[in-house]
């Protein structure tokens, strides 16, 4: 793969790399994902490590890839994986649709012990990159782990009550928490998971989560929208969730941990400067909680028109990213 310093035009470039499907297990699911390497990785050696993770209703084989794609050409040992509930990981039992931010954080972590042990990796030198939500699944991730060396937050958030009480307005988050009390007895007293569009309760999706499922799915290398959509049985993507994943986007909250992350774990805060998804407050607060070392880039941009191989924005951030990681890892 030749090194992308070109601006590409046509978003329907595919662009390849070294890599193999991986098999873990996080909690005794199945788990599906990928190593992926330079193109001048040679066998026997031992690469700094990077593990690239997905937003909510993020897959593998977008973003994950996508960072991956880049961060190779800077040397790294990359993974990537689909979160339980996603497919082709699996799920749990009898509720294949129902994950939480708690639980992508344990399944980050078994990442983590699993790619320590892959023959590439040099398991005293890796980081994390979190897009979206997760981000702030990738900081809880990092505290537990002391052997991550930093973490890259991007376009996230730290205090999930007040982002999409932010994001909805009040009246709006109100009347989700209500419908989310009721969605839980059903939960506890009859086993349903209670399935519900997956942007249902997402605040300023609408823009952002049509450019995803309009563009990024049908654009990126190439197009991959297809491929998921195979991947879950010819349903088409995304596919309703259970809406305990919303309970946790409000309980879930990183601003007691991002001061703690120092001084085993350096902190990159990466968002759009003109974010209308994750209020760019989000990057100030977890910029000003997190102890040096650390750093805040601002992408000329929103959240996600930008995410394309190719476009200068994403090889700026990518950049500073490994700049930085070059630094504290």
């Amino acid at each position: 793969m030749q090194r992308l310093s070109k601006i590409i035009i046509f978003r329907k470039d595919v662009y390849l790399m070294k890599q193999r499907e991986v098999i873990f297990y996080s909690e005794g699911t199945r788990m599906v994902g990928n190593i992926y390497l330079p193109d001048d990785y040679k066998e026997g050696e031992k690469r700094p490590g990077i593990i690239a993770n997905s937003g909510w209703t993020g897959v593998n084989k977008v973003y994950p890839a996508m960072f991956a794609r880049q961060m190779t050409q800077y040397g790294y040992v990359c993974m990537g994986f689909d979160y339980r509930g996603f497919k082709p990981s699996g799920g749990i039992s009898g509720m294949d649709k129902y994950t939480t931010l708690e639980m992508e954080v344990d399944d980050v972590n078994n990442a983590l012990t699993f790619f320590k042990h892959q023959p590439e990796v040099d398991a005293e030198h890796i980081a994390l990159i979190g897009w979206g939500v997760g981000g702030a699944v990738c900081v809880n991730a990092a505290y537990r782990d002391k052997t991550v060396k930093a973490v890259a937050t991007l376009n996230s958030f730290t205090d999930g009550r007040r982002w999409m009480r932010m994001g909805m307005g009040n009246d709006k988050f109100y009347k989700m928490l209500r419908a989310l009390e009721e969605d839980k007895y059903k939960r506890v007293s009859t086993g349903d998971p209670v399935l519900r569009h997956p942007y249902e309760f997402y605040p300023n999706i609408a823009e952002s989560g049509d450019f995803y499922v309009d563009h990024t799915l049908k654009e990126l290398n190439g197009g991959v929208e297809a491929s998921i959509v195979s991947d879950n049985n010819a349903e088409p993507f995304p596919t309703p969730m259970s809406s305990v994943i919303a309970e946790s986007f409000v309980r879930f909250n990183v601003q007691d941990i991002l001061p703690k992350l120092a001084p085993d774990c350096a902190v990159f805060v990466g968002h759009g400067k003109y974010n209308e998804l994750h209020d760019r407050e989000e990057a100030e607060d977890a910029y000003k909680l997190a102890k040096e070392p650390k750093a805040l880039y601002y992408v000329e941009g929103k959240h996600n028109e930008w995410m394309f191989d190719g476009d200068p924005k994403l090889e700026g951030l990518c950049a500073a990213m490994n700049t930085f990681f070059k630094a504290h890892i």
